[in-house]
């Protein structure tokens, strides 16, 4: 087989709302009319890979970077689709009727034909052999069945690709004489019927195996519906530099977000453990930079504590600074007051020095919300004769605040912050 000479690629998006997926669209658009002669296969491992996935999605197939650029333009705003989980793929059915002509060109496909002569080159044996690669192609590509079905020949091929029957087997029975099926003997005349469906909400989708184009354009659907396949179709690309989601300051028909000015864009540092953290969900606290110090004596009251560990906070705007995605773009900025209050964890009567230091070490290491709160946090526990102090910075902030000289100032803010006597209001 030969591959055709101007194959179509799948472009994929996702945004969080329909107007940040219009406005990427739009800017995609302008960057492939500019761009003539774009690394289409680049252009699809990129958006494939590498960025965050959305559940407001879009797709389009094409063969140029103009016709890709035009059909960018034509789509209307779409609806979030619920993202599938991984083991919530859609059904396999694997039709019954016999495949005449030459099928895609898949190397999934080319492997099983293969086979074929060594049982019979019929049609029937060319469809279970066709069926079988399309379904190990699909799976290439992501898309795995919750089962798989067949009518007919596609029942041999079905249980093929269960791994019931080996390939060999499958087509040895397809080779033998006729199942007594409800299947049809010969392809109807129109159009092509297709040999494999997948089930989904709205009817199934089809993957004819005689249409090229039909492969790509059901990943660009399935994409669309929310499932996580994989829309390059195999094909080796190059990353290239693409214009990214457009910054928005106000909401879609909300009112402005906070000036500009008050946010700056993440370093290249930041943007790595937080987008590693988001993808991640609750690895952040694997990345707390926490130190603690347990000190003999009476604990300090939690209004000492409080003052002190707000004044740390003035001093040092790192510990200030949180992450904002103001127009679906991650940013930072400082916000202007201490937040971050300390977390008070009930005195152990009975803890020893090391029982207290491990008690606030892990208080201090759970997981820390990324999306506007505080990315510090302070814990004190109090024993029968010592308190322990511990400070977790997330990660990225540490390159502007070591957390140990931090707590050592901590805990000099303690000693220094006079403690209110009895008359004074709590």
């Amino acid at each position: 087989m030969t591959e055709p000479k101007n194959p179509p690629r799948v472009l994929a998006l996702s945004a969080r709302d329909p107007e940040a997926l219009a406005g990427l669209r739009e800017n995609l658009a302008v960057w492939l009319e500019n761009t003539p002669d774009a690394d289409l296969d680049g252009v699809a491992l990129t958006l494939a890979t590498g960025r965050e996935r959305f559940a407001c999605r879009d797709a389009v197939v094409g063969t140029s970077p103009a016709q890709l650029a035009l059909l960018l333009r034509e789509k209307r705003a779409a609806e979030p689709t619920p993202v599938r989980a991984p083991g919530d793929g859609p059904l396999l059915l694997l039709d019954g009727t016999p495949l005449t002509g030459d099928p895609v060109d898949l190397p999934e496909v080319a492997d099983a034909l293969r086979l074929t002569a060594e049982y019979g080159d019929t049609d029937t044996v060319r469809t279970v052999a066709v069926q079988y690669g399309l379904a190990q192609w699909l799976r290439t590509r992501l898309v795995t069945p919750r089962a798989v079905h067949g009518k007919g020949v596609g029942a041999v091929a079905a249980a093929a690709v269960r791994a019931e029957l080996s390939l060999a087997d499958a087509l040895r029975t397809a080779a033998g004489p006729p199942a007594d099926t409800d299947a049809p003997a010969h392809t109807v005349a129109g159009p092509a019927v297709p040999v494999v469906r997948i089930g989904a909400s709205g009817g199934p989708l089809g993957l004819d195996p005689a249409d090229p184009d039909a492969p790509a354009r059901l990943l660009a659907r399935l994409w669309c519906l929310g499932y996580d396949v994989d829309t390059t179709l195999g094909r080796p690309g190059r990353r290239v530099r693409l214009p990214g989601h457009p910054f928005r300051r106000r909401g879609p028909g909300g009112p402005a977000t906070v000036g500009a000015a008050s946010y700056r864009p993440l370093t290249p540092y930041e943007q790595r453990w937080l987008f590693y953290d988001l993808v991640r969900h609750g690895s952040s606290g694997d990345h707390n930079a926490t130190v603690a110090d347990v000190r003999a004596g009476e604990p300090p009251t939690p209004e000492v504590l409080h003052e002190a560990f707000g004044e740390l906070q003035r001093r040092h705007p790192a510990l200030r600074t949180v992450f904002s995605e103001p127009g679906g773009r991650w940013q930072a900025r400082v916000l202007p007051d201490a937040t971050a209050r300390p977390v008070l964890l009930v005195d152990d009567p009975d803890g020893g020095p090391e029982e207290l230091r491990q008690a606030v070490l892990k208080s201090a290491r759970q997981p820390m919300r990324l999306r506007d709160e505080p990315l510090v946090r302070c814990c004190l526990r109090g024993g029968p004769a010592h308190w322990a102090l511990a400070l977790a910075v997330y990660e990225p902030l540490t390159t502007a605040a070591d957390p140990h000289l931090l707590l050592d100032e901590l805990t000099a803010l303690l000693g220094a912050v006079t403690r209110p006597s009895q008359a004074q209001p709590a």
